[in-house]
C-alpha cells in the first residue's frame, strides 16, 4: 500500500509538474530574449525536475528549489508572475511533511527572507517602474510571506496526520500480535484441560486391564504356567504404559497442583443433569434423541459433555433473556452426531474468536471427531461428529 501510495505521488507530481513547466517557458521565450531566456528555462526545469524527490530528499529539494529561483529572480523580476513560482511553497511544504522538524524550522527562516528579497526583486525590475506598474512592497512581501508561512503550516499538519496514522497502524499490529498470542495461549491451556479430562479416562481404562489381568493369572487352569506368564506380561504392559501416560501428561500439567480432584469425568449419562442444572439456571432448554444408542469412546463422550456444556453457557452468556436452546442427539449410520441450537437476541460476540470455541474444536479434534459452529435460523449452532468406537474383534483384525 505504501509502495503504491509512492507511485501514484510521483504520477501526480509528474502530471501536475511538467504542464506547469511548460506554460512558464513558453511564457518565458515569449516574453524575453533568447539570452536571457534559457537561463530562466534552465531554472523552471531544475525546480520542477527536483520537485520529484521531494519526498526522499526534502533538503535537497528544498536547496535546489531555492536555488533554481535565485537563478530566475536573478534574470528578471516578473518571474515571480510565472506559474512554476508555485514550486517554491510546494518545497516549503515538502520540507514541513518530511524534513527534520529542526531542518524544517530554518526553512522557514530562509524561505521568509527568499520572499522579501523576491517582492523586493519584483517591486524594483526596470520592465515594471518603467510601466508605472510598482505595486506596494509591504503589500507583495506580506502576501508572499503570508504564502510562505501557510505552506509550511500545512507540511506541519500533514506531518502530525500522517504521524497519527503510522501509530494507528502500530496499533493494529500489535493488537493482531497480542490476539494471535491468546489465542495461542487458550489453545495450550485448553490442552491442558484435555490433559486433566484424558488422564481420568486412560487410568480408569488401563487400571482396568491390569486389574482383569491380574486375575486371570488365577482363573486360568489350561497351561497354567503359560497363561500366567502371558497375563503377568499384560499386567507389566498395562502397568509401564499408565506409568507412562501419567508421566507424559505430568508434562502437559506442570503448573497444577498434585492434589487436584480427579474423579471420574462425565459422559453422555450426565447430559440430562446437565440440562436440568441449566433449566434451573432460567434458560429452556429441549433434548431429542434419535436413533439406537452405540457405543464410544469414553473420551468422545467427554468430549460431547464438554461441547454441550460450553455451548449452552455460550446461550447463556449472549442469547439474551429471551434466549432458548434445543439439544438433539442423533445415533447415525456414520457416528455420532449432537447439535446445540440456540434462539435469541445475541450480543454480538464473533463467532470462532472465544476461548469456549476454541476449546470445543480441540476437544472434538483429540476424540477423532469434528465440529462446525456458526450462525443459523435466527441463533447459533454448534454441530459435532463423532466416530463410535471400534469393536475389540475389529480393531484386532
Amino acid at each position: 500500500m505504501a509502495r503504491w501510495t509512492g507511485r501514484g505521488t510521483l504520477l501526480l507530481s509528474v502530471l501536475v509538474s511538467f504542464p506547469v513547466a511548460a506554460l512558464s517557458l513558453v511564457m518565458a521565450f515569449v516574453s524575453l530574449p533568447v539570452g536571457r531566456a534559457v537561463p530562466l528555462g534552465l531554472g523552471v526545469l531544475g525546480a520542477h525536475t527536483a520537485l520529484l524527490a521531494r519526498r526522499a530528499a526534502p533538503r535537497a529539494v528544498f536547496g535546489v528549489v531555492c536555488v533554481a529561483l535565485a537563478v530566475q529572480a536573478a534574470v528578471s523580476g516578473l518571474f515571480l508572475i510565472m506559474p512554476s513560482v508555485l514550486v517554491f511553497p510546494f518545497a516549503i511544504y515538502s520540507l514541513g511533511v518530511y524534513a527534520s522538524r529542526r531542518f524544517a524550522a530554518a526553512g522557514l527562516a530562509v524561505a521568509a527572507v527568499a520572499a522579501v528579497l523576491a517582492a523586493l526583486r519584483l517591486v524594483n525590475d526596470p520592465s515594471v517602474t518603467a510601466a508605472g506598474l510598482r505595486p506596494n512592497p509591504f503589500l507583495v512581501c506580506g502576501l508572499l510571506v503570508a504564502v510562505v508561512v501557510a505552506a509550511w503550516i500545512l507540511g506541519l499538519y500533514r506531518r502530525t496526520q500522517l504521524a497519527y496514522l503510522a501509530l494507528l497502524e502500530e496499533r493494529t499490529r500489535q493488537a493482531a500480535a497480542e490476539q494471535k498470542e491468546r489465542a495461542r495461549r487458550a489453545v495450550i491451556e485448553e490442552r491442558n484441560r484435555i490433559a486433566r479430562d484424558m488422564h481420568d479416562v486412560v487410568a480408569h481404562s488401563l487400571s482396568v486391564i491390569m486389574s482383569q489381568a491380574k486375575g486371570g493369572q488365577f482363573l486360568v487352569r489350561s497351561q497354567p504356567e503359560r497363561a500366567a506368564e502371558i497375563l503377568a506380561t499384560i499386567e507389566n504392559a498395562g502397568r509401564l504404559a499408565l506409568t507412562d501416560m501419567r508421566g507424559l501428561l505430568g508434562v502437559l500439567r506442570s503448573a497444577e497442583s498434585d492434589s487436584e480432584s480427579r474423579e471420574p469425568q462425565p459422559g453422555l449419562r450426565d447430559l440430562p443433569q446437565l440440562l436440568d442444572r441449566v433449566r434451573a439456571a432460567g434458560l429452556p432448554v429441549s433434548h431429542h434423541e434419535h436413533g439406537a444408542a452405540r457405543p464410544v469412546t469414553p473420551g468422545a463422550e467427554l468430549a460431547v459433555f464438554r461441547t454441550v456444556q460450553e455451548a449452552l453457557t455460550n446461550t447463556v452468556k449472549h442469547a439474551g433473556p429471551d434466549g432458548r436452546a434445543v439439544v438433539t442427539v442423533s445415533w447415525t449410520l456414520d457416528g455420532l452426531s449432537v447439535t446445540v441450537l440456540d434462539r435469541g437476541n445475541r450480543d454480538g460476540a464473533p463467532a470462532g474468536a472465544g476461548h469456549g470455541l476454541i476449546g470445543m474444536r480441540e476437544r472434538i479434534a483429540a476424540a477423532g471427531g469434528s465440529i462446525s459452529a456458526g450462525p443459523a435460523d435466527g441463533g447459533f449452532l454448534v454441530t459435532a461428529r463423532l466416530p463410535y468406537a471400534v469393536p475389540a474383534d475389529e480393531a484386532a483384525a
